[in-house]
């Protein structure tokens, strides 16, 4: 529409006037405000930035909870940081992978998929609403043209517990997971890394970053990775290609503005679509199991497309005009696209008979034609100043995003597969579109926040106020629908700082979630509201590298999706009178005990509960994908005897959890644990002329464990397998 035009228009140069007004009167304001300079964290001699690199597992800053550089022991929320050295020591390849050990991740609910994966939060699904570099990455969470950045690409992964819409606008309840992108560094450094697996396949990575020029203004950075290895299904290969470039330029020490992009293709070779029925897999048949490699596509058939592409291009700008004031603007501009036609087993109906009997399975052929693009503009102007006692650190934003998506799905029925005798080679017809929706969201979001320092006592308030606008049209059913939501989010905190390193903190936060369409009355869905309570206590030693953390929370979901009925029985739609709470305990703890030994553990107990539905067998249960106890433990050891060596081990395991609406006791998904290894070797021990060569060796799910992550449904193909035992084998030459 036109206003609509008009209106990102007035936005767009708002921030830009908004850039010129505060570069003009930067230094009169500084001039007025009485300049204080806080504590700076340190490590190893160097100043934290809060968005990495790290050395070591140990992260001790983060700019994610705050949007200013703070310290994790000063954030009244819990926050879990995985850094660059944690994700190559365990030998992680997906962001997914990073956060295996995070307490309240479920990392992997979506099993093995190596087109990325569906991630969990404290019992909220963070599909398509990941965060890079402080901003939102593009994403549908009906569609498949939306997945996590290559981890290779990144410096670290960090997670937000709880609400974050006080900084961010609309998010899940259950946090925020925010990737960190790397960025040229101003020492030259550069890797290349060759990396094979024990399901075959090579995948080669490069790092160069530096100064450009004699004089230090310019500097650079060029990551790139091609892979082609081999999946766990027969005949699957796990193909992507990433290239990030980023340019920074820093005329002096108060001025930095960095040019990046990012190109990433998912192109998986003979991609078989992850559709198993329970029968079979979690629930015994007489007539055999069906095999965890098994293809369950047609590989040889004319339905044997996925592709998908990410294209990225933005700046990141930051001026200081004196020790008090700062402003920031960031700017990226995202498009995707996604195309599928395959064949797979059908998701809702899969055996021909009740009860399922045999070998032979439902099949389907399902199309998907996606497309993505995104703007996002986030200005920020930081202030650091006292009044009296009190010392402040103000932090004041706007923000502008708009997404557009367009999106076209279609399925149709085909002949069956018999899982243990398949035969492959068929030629079937494109369905027809069953879906074919175009949407369109604008929001807009200023934002508030005071960090206050008073003696020990630190606190953190924070305001935040949202105007969505989300258009909606159905072409098939040739219906358009409007939700527009406002919404005033907050967070409130108090942490006091003790000098041996403990700090005591207690907080509360909100959130909101737009919700597209319209419920059984034809009226427009409200957002989703959600709210959380959160006390915990934090350990920072004192000139060591460790940081523990404890938190208790109490997140609770109103205005929650839940069906109405007919008198026969048949869903008519929705209404929003459904309600969900969690309450919990999470422990984590980084620690690099000695200079030989590094540890990670992590706990969660979770207490879920469905308070409100129309689904009366769901009343009082479990929510889903929320197992009562997780827990994870990992320990690096680098043994003074041996030098250059490094040798791991952890575990992580979890309780039974459901992901079916009905609760059968049959699909209930087991606890488990499962164990991981890994050794590397630096080859310049051994060897001066071998300086810089590190061989890694790292072991998931050691014993080999089969084991189901989900099932939705007891008819149709609904659950998945998670990995199996992967080995990996890699050698990096650095410089």
């Amino acid at each position: 529409m036109a206003w609509r035009a008009a209106w990102r228009k007035r936005l767009w140069l708002a921030s830009t006037v908004l850039l010129a007004v505060t570069a003009a009167g930067g230094h009169a304001l500084a001039q007025d405000a009485g300049a204080t300079t806080l504590e700076t964290v340190t490590v190893d001699g160097g100043k934290e930035t809060g968005r990495g690199p790290d050395k070591g597992i140990v992260a001790k800053t983060s700019r994610s909870a705050s949007k200013t550089t703070t310290s994790l022991r000063e954030t009244p929320q819990a926050v879990s940081v995985v850094t660059r050295d944690e994700i190559d020591a365990r030998g992680a390849n997906s962001v997914r992978e990073a956060l295996r050990y995070t307490p309240g991740v479920l990392a992997e609910a979506n099993g093995d998929d190596v087109r990325g994966g569906w991630m969990w939060i404290r019992g909220y699904n963070a599909y398509s609403r990941l965060w890079l570099d402080g901003l939102a990455q593009a994403g549908d969470p009906d569609g498949y043209a939306s997945w996590p950045i290559n981890s290779y690409a990144l410096e670290r992964v960090e997670v937000i517990k709880g609400p974050a819409s006080v900084l961010y606008g609309q998010t899940v309840p259950g946090g925020l997971v925010n990737q960190v992108s790397k960025r040229p560094q101003t020492t030259a450094h550069n890797e290349v890394e060759v990396t094979t697996s024990s399901l075959g396949g090579i995948q080669t990575s490069a790092d160069f970053t530096g100064p450009l020029g004699s004089d230090g203004d310019w500097s650079y950075r060029l990551v790139g990775q091609g892979r082609d290895l081999g999946s766990q299904i027969d005949k699957e290969r796990n193909r992507q290609l990433m290239l990030s470039p980023s340019l920074t330029w820093s005329p002096d020490e108060d001025t930095s503005l960095t040019l990046y992009g990012l190109y990433q293709k998912v192109n998986p070779k003979n991609f078989s679509g992850r559709f198993y029925p329970a029968f079979g897999t979690l629930i015994p048949n007489p007539a055999g199991q069906i095999p965890t490699d098994t293809h369950m596509g047609d590989y040889l058939s004319n339905a044997n497309e996925f592709d998908a592409n990410l294209y990225t291009a933005g700046y990141e700008f930051s001026h200081n005009f004196n020790e008090s004031l700062t402003f920031r603007q960031n700017l990226r501009y995202s498009y995707a696209d996604q195309n599928m036609f395959l064949a797979v087993v059908n998701p809702a109906f899969t055996w021909p008979s009740n009860p399922p009997s045999g070998t032979t399975l439902g099949r389907v052929v399902s199309a998907s034609d996606d497309t993505l693009s995104s703007i996002d503009i986030d200005n920020q102007l930081e202030a650091r100043f006292e009044t009296g006692a009190l010392d402040h650190t103000m932090l004041f934003g706007l923000e502008y995003f708009h997404i557009r998506s367009d999106r076209h799905f279609g399925s149709a029925a085909i002949a069956g597969q018999d899982y243990l005798h398949p035969v492959y080679g068929g030629t079937y017809p494109f369905p027809a579109w069953t879906t074919s929706r175009l949407s369109t969201q604008d929001q807009v979001g200023v934002y508030a926040q005071d960090q206050i320092r008073y003696d020990n006592w630190l606190a953190t308030l924070g305001l935040r106020y949202d105007h969505s606008e989300i258009t909606t049209t159905d072409r098939l059913k040739n219906v358009t629908y409007e939700n527009k939501d406002s919404a005033l989010s907050g967070r409130a905190g108090l942490a006091y700082l003790f000098d041996n390193g403990l700090t005591p903190y207690a907080s509360f936060s909100t959130a909101f979630l737009p919700t597209i369409g319209a419920d059984v009355n034809g009226d427009p869905y409200e957002a989703q509201q959600s709210r959380q309570f959160e006390v915990g206590v934090k350990y920072e030693p004192e000139g060591g590298r460790g940081m523990i953390g404890v938190s208790l929370y109490d997140l609770k979901l109103d205005n929650a999706l839940t069906p109405v009925y007919s008198g026969t029985g048949a869903t008519l739609g929705n209404i929003q009178t459904g309600e969900q709470r969690i309450r919990g305990v999470e422990i984590e703890g980084k620690y690099e005990l000695t200079p030989e030994l590094d540890l990670i553990a992590s706990y969660a107990y979770s207490d879920s509960k469905v308070l409100a539905t129309n689904i009366a067998t769901q009343v009082g249960k479990d929510m889903l994908r929320v197992p009562t106890h997780q827990g994870a433990l990992w320990v690096q050891y680098r043994p003074e005897w041996a030098e250059g060596l490094a040798l791991n081990a952890g575990v992580r395991a979890m309780s039974s959890y459901h992901t079916d609406t009905t609760y059968l006791d049959s699909l209930e998904i087991p606890g488990l644990a499962l164990v991981d290894i890994g050794a590397q070797y630096d080859l310049g021990a051994l060897n001066k002329d071998f300086a810089g060569t590190t061989f890694r060796v790292n072991v998931s799910n050691l014993f080999n464990r089969t084991h189901v992550v989900q099932c939705t449904n007891a008819t149709g193909g609904s659950c998945n397998y998670g990995p199996g035992r992967t080995i990996t084998a890699s050698l990096k030459f650095e410089w």
